[in-house]
């Protein structure tokens, strides 16, 4: 397992203009979300009685909003830019896929030159991917929903509701987490050109070294947002503020660690 890990470090390290690629998306994503949410709710905060104000101007408040959220078309708007930024995203992701999973298996080829040709030439076979994947994430909310609507009429407290439906999340998310593996692997088999059905043949073959790289991975993401937050703590001021501001960038990095060294373990067992 540690060979893997040292052997995807390396390839990680190698793939800087992915990282940054990645950081810089993710951090105009974030300050588009934050300048939505900021022109919706700061409005929204401006009509919020104080609490110097009666209990009936808070009573006054959340019903002029449920009537302008049910019986008005002022939630439309925000509906309707809610439904563009889920499309852009969904269009966005498996396109800077492709530049990673390709960069990752070309690796011979230049830095910038192979994450766009990655884009240009897997955007629609990992379109395609994505698509079949959230449907088969989505899947299972077919029975859940029945089930959490029964759950949640035949329960007398919020303690056992959770009780309840916490057997049900987990599954739900092992069952995502696995998920995202297989298509993982998938996703190298379209880029490498190893063959799609050989390599989830190998996946489910050596699934138990497969998952338990991606939970060492998954306890450094651990670990670094501890640290981060330790560090925070420890450190206020200009240092905790450059820390802070800086883990996203590492979040991506070990993101990349996690799919090149499962790249090395798919590289090695079918080369066996």
């Amino acid at each position: 397992m540690a060979t893997y890990i040292k052997a995807g470090f390396r390839a990680a390290m190698a793939q800087p203009f992915a990282t940054i690629i990645l950081f810089l998306y993710q951090m105009g994503w974030g300050i588009l979300l934050y300048k939505l949410v900021q022109g919706i709710l700061v409005p929204l905060m401006h009509r919020f009685p104080g609490a110097e104000q009666p209990k009936q101007a808070l009573q006054i408040f959340l019903a002029e909003g449920q009537f302008q959220l049910i019986k008005t078309d002022l939630s439309y708007s925000y509906l309707w830019w809610l439904a563009i930024l889920l499309c852009a995203r969904m269009l966005l992701t498996p396109l800077l896929n492709g530049g990673v999973y390709y960069s990752l298996t070309h690796a011979h080829q230049n830095a910038g030159y192979r994450f766009f040709r990655g884009m240009k030439q897997l955007m629609l076979p990992f379109l395609l991917v994505y698509l079949i994947r959230i449907a088969l994430t989505l899947f299972p909310l077919i029975w859940l929903i029945p089930k959490a609507t029964y759950i949640l009429g035949h329960s007398s407290s919020y303690e056992q509701i959770i009780i309840k439906l916490l057997p049900w999340i987990l599954s739900l998310m092992l069952y995502g987490f696995l998920l995202q593996l297989l298509f993982m692997h998938v996703q190298f088999a379209i880029a490498a050109k190893l063959g799609i059905l050989s390599t989830i043949f190998s996946f489910f073959r050596h699934s138990l070294p497969i998952i338990g790289l991606a939970i060492i991975l998954l306890l450094f993401t651990g670990l670094l947002a501890g640290i981060t937050v330790t560090a925070t703590y420890l450190w206020a001021g200009l240092v905790a503020l450059i820390i802070y501001q800086l883990y996203p960038l590492f979040h991506i990095f070990i993101q990349i660690w996690g799919i090149s060294s499962q790249y090395q373990l798919l590289s090695a067992k079918i080369s066996n």
